[in-house]
């Protein structure tokens, strides 16, 4: 009781005790992970983005990369991918919803099915099983294809409620006679034109016609649209490729030289003796190949037929292996950035020319489906097809030619049971992976091999045998030395540390000066696919990645610079040259599009301030010795005589009264001073019938190729990947 009495007379501490309790918990909880607060500032760490006030999430984006990211493509390709399929679902969704449109399981079963070249969904759901069940039995990569089913499914939702939607927009689109019937008027009536033209080039040779900043600008902001842009950067670079030295490669010509004799290693820290036989008397030379070589051994035999078509290799090296006998050394021989012993290992019977059957399974985006606009299957379910279908053709063979006339996408062999008649083991009019597939494999074997025009369940049918000879190769590699590694290393450290806090101008001098690799990459995005290196340096992009998320950090300002190391060594200095905010594109970025449409503009109104109120065609010639010309033109063609296509003359040319002469026109070539002398009467058109069906099919093909980005452009699309991804 004492207590609280004390208590009640001093309430002043009891505030302050619970309002330090209050604040040491709001910090807490600031500073947390998931705070309440700090979300309040900052927004959802787990949305990256919205579409319309749509949220896209960390684990939708991360999954659908996880989906991607083994398909070969860079990091900042996968995350674009990615990211555009993201918000092209998101929007078909919210159209769809807005439209009443649905699509329900069985529709999508069915709309799969199609894909994969069935006849129902049901058909499909029994496939699909089939590689379920395999997959939990463990079966080689049927785990994999139907997880790529799973994810495939996922996505024919979105495609499907697409493909209703633009269905129904597609309704509205459609041309009548009577504007079939305009457009064969503008076809076919003549406008009959007296002009005079100079060329552009000629008249910057009379005018030093400059375009500023500001007017860019302020055409940029005529089109804003147009003209957004992401933030960007611009990025100065200086690369130190890991390339070996003269005395690197020396080196390396005198260690392979070694294995041409019996050699002894000491090891005297480990007191290890080591004799090594020369390569010529070594026993088993996969082992010796194995021991001593910088790649694997290659247990593939080849005739005599394919080392003479392999112009590739230096002459005196196929020489070599024409003419030498079993057991028989050769070399060292330069090939690439390797040296190389060779040995005749083996000989045997191989096969020389091999009739095979296939069955192809192809998918939209292939060589063969460009040709063939029914196959509209994505790679993930023609793989998952023809897993199926490989799997029934093994338990199976005397089914296969059944297989081939039911699913088989290649019209050509399918009319002949999926042969495709005899291949020899060099040729070159066949797919290489299809090739592999057959020349090592016996009579009645049956594999599954993918190649650019889709996938094939191939069997092997008859075999021609020639003598082929096993070459043992022992490589080394021409590599960096250590000692080159480090002098490679530290000529970077020193260039990185001499630009430190330098202008961009200091930076490109120093690198210029020292004889470095100096390049720019200019209006770069986040996320940007293309590489920022230029490919012709040979370094990789791997880095890109991490040199974006260094440029847009909130932390690098510009005149940072930073140092990059690839897997294999080589050095990337990066400069951040420029930063640009998201908003309007800057004059810089957008100068070599809108330059010469300003700058022609204003070549024409030099001529209209020479020529005055009351211009002619013969006025034009005798001020500027501008090219004089007669022509006739449609409006729909809008072709002229020796110039070509030019709209903006035409047009002209048909606006204007007969006699009457026009303003200077900035055409496409140059500028144009035209007469009208005459228009003909308007054809009568009684149908056009025969352009309806034409004028529709390029309507609804323009509307195809532009709904979903109309729908982009027109749409509310937040990207906060930056901001949430890159802390």
């Amino acid at each position: 009781m004492a207590i609280l009495a004390e208590i009640r007379k001093q309430t002043w501490l009891l505030i302050v005790v619970i309002g330090i309790a209050m604040v040491a918990f709001l910090a807490g909880d600031l500073f947390s992970e998931n705070s309440v607060l700090k979300r309040a500032f900052t927004g959802d760490p787990n949305e990256i983005g919205s579409v319309n006030g749509n949220s896209i999430t960390l684990g939708e984006y991360v999954n659908a990369q996880n989906r991607l990211s083994s398909q070969g493509a860079s990091i900042n390709q996968v995350s674009q991918q990615v990211w555009n399929a993201l918000v092209s679902q998101k929007l078909i969704k919210e159209r769809a919803e807005s439209a009443g449109i649905t699509a329900s399981d069985e529709e999508v079963w069915n709309f799969m099915a199609q894909r994969y070249g069935m006849t129902s969904g049901e058909e499909l759901k029994t496939q699909v099983g089939m590689i379920k069940t395999q997959a939990q039995q463990g079966a080689s990569g049927a785990a994999e294809a139907y997880q790529n089913f799973l994810a495939d499914f996922e996505n024919a939702r979105p495609e499907l409620l697409y493909q209703k939607y633009l269905d129904l927009v597609m309704m509205g689109v459609a041309v009548t006679n009577e504007e079939a019937k305009l457009q064969q008027i503008g076809n076919i009536q003549n406008a009959n034109i007296e002009y005079a033209f100079i060329s552009y080039d000629d008249l910057k040779k009379k005018y030093n016609v400059k375009v500023t900043d500001d007017e860019i600008n302020a055409y940029v902001k005529k089109y804003p649209k147009k003209y957004e842009k992401q933030a960007m950067v611009d990025l100065s670079y200086v690369y130190f490729a890991a390339q070996p030295s003269k005395a690197d490669e020396d080196a390396t010509l005198a260690g392979i030289n070694k294995f041409l004799s019996k050699s002894v290693n000491v090891d005297q820290v480990n007191n290890i003796t080591d004799t090594i036989e020369a390569f010529s008397s070594a026993i088993n030379d996969s082992v010796y190949v194995t021991k001593h070589s910088d790649r694997p051994f290659m247990s593939q035999y080849v005739t005599k037929k394919q080392i003479e078509a392999a112009t590739q290799l230096p002459q005196e090296y196929r020489d070599f292996l024409l003419s030498g006998q079993v057991g028989q050394v050769g070399g060292p021989f330069k090939t690439g950035n390797a040296y190389q012993l060779i040995k005749v290992s083996k000989t045997k019977a191989i096969s020389d020319s091999i009739s095979s059957s296939h069955i192809l399974i192809s998918y939209a985006g292939s060589q063969i489906a460009q040709n063939n606009p029914s196959i509209t299957r994505t790679r993930e379910q023609a793989k998952v097809l023809a897993d199926s279908i490989f799997n029934m053709a093994k338990s199976t063979p005397a089914n296969f030619t059944n297989l081939v006339s039911t699913y088989s996408d290649d019209a050509g062999s399918k009319a002949k049971n999926g042969s495709i008649g005899w291949t020899s083991r060099n040729a070159q009019n066949i797919e290489p992976q299809y090739l592999q597939s057959i020349v090592e494999a016996p009579k009645g074997n049956i594999s599954l091999a993918e190649s650019k025009v889709g996938f094939h369940i191939i069997r092997v049918d008859e075999i021609k045998t020639e003598p082929g000879y096993l070459i043992a190769n022992i490589f080394k590699d021409i590599k960096p030395s250590q000692g080159t590694s480090d002098k490679n290393h530290s000529d970077a450290i020193k260039f990185a540390q001499d630009v430190t806090g330098k202008s961009l101008n200091e930076f490109a001098n120093i690198a210029q000066k020292r004889n470095f690799n100096y390049n720019t990459a200019d209006n770069v995005e986040r996320y940007s696919p293309m590489p920022i290196l230029d490919p012709a340096s040979g370094i990789s992009n791997e880095k890109d990645d991490e040199i974006l998320k260094w440029a847009f950090s909130k932390k690098t300002e510009v005149g940072n610079s930073f140092l990059f190391t690839t897997s294999n060594e080589d050095q990337i200095i990066v400069y951040l040259s420029a930063k640009t905010p998201k908003g309007l594109a800057s004059a810089k970025s957008v100068r070599a599009e809108i330059e010469p449409i300003i700058l022609q503009q204003k070549l024409a109104d030099e001529v209209n301030k020479k020529l005055g109120a009351n211009p002619s065609v013969d006025a034009f010639v005798s001020n500027f010795g501008a090219q004089k010309g007669t022509s006739n033109t449609t409006f729909g063609s809008a072709q002229l005589i020796g110039k070509g296509q030019e709209p903006k003359v035409a047009g002209a040319a048909f606006g204007l009264k007969p006699n009457s002469t026009s303003k200077a026109i900035a055409g496409k070539a140059g500028v144009y001073i035209v007469k009208t002398i005459s228009v003909d009467a308007a054809p009568k058109v009684e149908d056009a019938t025969f352009l309806v069906d034409q004028l529709n099919n390029t309507q609804s093909q323009k509307v195809g190729q532009q709904l979903l980005p109309s729908m982009i452009g027109a749409a509310n699309i937040e990207d906060f990947r930056v901001e949430r991804l890159d802390r």
